[in-house]
Order: C-alpha cells, then sequence, then structure tokens
C-alpha cells in the first residue's frame, strides 16, 4: 500500500482548489493511504472527505527548529510520494530529509530544484490554466492526466453541522421555504475587491425585493457587519465578527443559501464546494485573474463573474493612479450584479 502525503501550506482558498488532486490519487491509487498537510483553521472542511485518510495540521514555526519539527513529523508517516502543492523552503528541505523517495512539487524557486526529485516548472504567473488545472499538473509524474473539471472542488460538511447552521438562522428569523442569499464582501487583499459601497446597495435593493439575506464576515470584520444591521428591519441576517465558529460552520450556513454573492476569496470557494450558484467579482491583472482564481464549476452557468472591461498589461499587482483606468472595480455596476442575483436564483438548485 502506497503512503502519499499533499502538502498545501496556505490560505482556504488554495486547499479548496487543491481538493481535486485528492479524488484523482484515489482514483489512480485506490488502495492507498492519503494525508493532507494543511493549516488548522481549514482541517475541519478536509476531515471526512471520502478521498482522505488523515488531515494532519502544518506547523508554521520557522527556522531549524520548525524545520526539526516538520521533519520528524514527515518521517513519522513513512511516506513513499509527497506532492507539494505550494512550496517553500522549509518544506522543500523536510520531505528530503524526511527520505520521502518521490518528491514532487513546482520548480519555481531555487530550493525546490535541490529537493524536488520529480518537480515540474510550470510559470503559473503567466495563467495559461486555472490553479485547480496547475494542481493535477503536478501528478503528471504519477502518470495521472486529468480532463478538465473532471473533478469538482469539495468540503466535507457532516450532517449535524449542516443542521446546526439551520438551526441558528432560523432562531435568526430565517425562513427555509424562500430563498436564501449569501453576501460575503470582505475578503483578504489578495485581489482587487468590488467597492464596499457597492455591495452595501446591492444587499439594501434585495432587501427592499423582500428577499431573505445573509451576510457573513470574518472574526475581525465585526464593524462591517454593523453596516449592514442598519439596511433594513429583520430581512437582513448577519453571521461573523465575536459570533465567528469554524469554516465548516461557514459551509453549512452556505449550503442553506441559493446564491452567494463574493470577491475572490476563500469562502466563494466553500459555497461552490457546497453546491451554490455564485455571482463575484474579479479584477483583470492576470494573476489575480477568474481564469485562474475564479469559482472552479463543472457547470459555467453555475458562476456569474464579473471583470471590468478595461485593457489591463499588470501581471501581478493594480499601479493605483498610475493606471488610466483605476479604480476599474468601480465600473462594475450594482444593477448588473442584481440581474444575475435574481437570474441565479431563478434557476433550479442541483
Amino acid at each position: 500500500m502506497k503512503r502519499i502525503l499533499v502538502i498545501r501550506p496556505d490560505r482556504l482558498g488554495d486547499v479548496i482548489l487543491s481538493t481535486p488532486v485528492f479524488e484523482a490519487l484515489k482514483e489512480k491509487f485506490s488502495d492507498a493511504e492519503i494525508t493532507a498537510l494543511v493549516q488548522a483553521n481549514v482541517r475541519p472542511l478536509l476531515d471526512g472527505l471520502s478521498h482522505l485518510d488523515h488531515v494532519w495540521e502544518y506547523d508554521a514555526t520557522g527556522g531549524l527548529q520548525g524545520l526539526s519539527v516538520l521533519t520528524s513529523k514527515l518521517r513519522e508517516g513513512s511516506f513513499d510520494i509527497a506532492v507539494v502543492l505550494q512550496s517553500n523552503w522549509k518544506i522543500a528541505v523536510a520531505v528530503f530529509l524526511a527520505g520521502i523517495p518521490v518528491r514532487i512539487g513546482p520548480l519555481s524557486k531555487p530550493h525546490s530544484y535541490l529537493f524536488y526529485n520529480r518537480g515540474l516548472r510550470q510559470h503559473r504567473s503567466r495563467v495559461e490554466c486555472h490553479e485547480a488545472e496547475y494542481n493535477l499538473g503536478l501528478l503528471e509524474s504519477l502518470g495521472i492526466t486529468v480532463a478538465k473539471r473532471k473533478f469538482p472542488v469539495r468540503v466535507f460538511l457532516a450532517e449535524e453541522t449542516r443542521a446546526s447552521a439551520r438551526t441558528w438562522l432560523t432562531e435568526k428569523g430565517w425562513n427555509p421555504d424562500a430563498p436564501l442569499i449569501a453576501v460575503h464582501p470582505g475578503m483578504g487583499g489578495s485581489a482587487l475587491n468590488w467597492p464596499e459601497e457597492y455591495y452595501l446597495e446591492l444587499v439594501k435593493r434585495l432587501a427592499e425585493s423582500d428577499k431573505q439575506i445573509l451576510v457573513t464576515g470574518g472574526p475581525s470584520e465585526g464593524s462591517i457587519l454593523e453596516k449592514y444591521k442598519n439596511l433594513s428591519s429583520g430581512k437582513i441576517i448577519t453571521y461573523g465578527g465575536k459570533e465567528t465558529r469554524d469554516l465548516s460552520f461557514l459551509a453549512g450556513l452556505f449550503s442553506a443559501a441559493h446564491v452567494v454573492v463574493a470577491p475572490s476569496t476563500g469562502p466563494l470557494h466553500v459555497a461552490v464546494a457546497v453546491g451554490c450558484r455564485v455571482v463575484t467579482f474579479y479584477p483583470p491583472i492576470r494573476v489575480q485573474s477568474a481564469k485562474r482564481w475564479g469559482p472552479y464549476v463543472q457547470d459555467p452557468g453555475r458562476a456569474s463573474i464579473f471583470v471590468p472591461a478595461v485593457r489591463c498589461e499588470e501581471t501581478f499587482a493594480c499601479p493605483k493612479a498610475l493606471c488610466k483606468s483605476d479604480p476599474c472595480m468601480r465600473s462594475l455596476s450594482v444593477e448588473n450584479a442584481f440581474n444575475e442575483v435574481e437570474r441565479q436564483l431563478a434557476a433550479p438548485r442541483p
């Protein structure tokens, strides 16, 4: 029996866009024992996935101490194969020192050439395909070639968590017989976002059209959520700030929604993974684009993606005032977003 380790040590969205890798590995090596190494906050969304046998928590401690701890942990696993989907020097050295025979990873930095013996040069900044497909591409050296969109993104959602989320919503006034729209306006800053006042205006318009709305945020976004509480009497439920639970509870809340509105952020991919239709906003900057980071849906009709209709030659970041199209995200109108939410609401749920 092969023991395979898959490492993705970065953020929520990155991990969810890596979940097709687990399924592809299990299809190829049906009797393999597959372990994922991810950050602790993401673990609840993976524990229980049918294509994973174990989920380990990644310790981000740096320096020689962090390297020693990680190396010892990996040795204990007696892995035959390590698939590193996002690399740093500590991980590259650790999989080497742990004696893992097959070490697969992206060849993007000097350390990766030294320590991966099945590395692949991908040039991800060229954005020739989706991030999920870049991840799957690393499996080619194992004889695995996957057709585009064959495997969906997934998260594990226990029935008790789903029920707990619905109970919470009901206590807040949710009517399960009417459609629910979830709006997640915040993000970590990895891409340009739609203007905050546009989200507020969209939620206001949806509330005025008698829609049930859930506005979600992270632990540090309580002040943002307060602005939504004052928009309408009783039609808007807010979740986040001090009452934030783990990410599986957020997945449970989204599973009750018909449509989720969000920018390029991890919760958007959670929404896709639990089967929601989505309306989202992406910048035209190459490495931030929907081509690489957009919702990984198997049916394109389930995702409405808005991108400014400007000519953008930037690869990594927005030059702000130096750009003649700045601020381009303001060109994405509330009216068009509202209409797309209505259109997605009218479509059947799976």
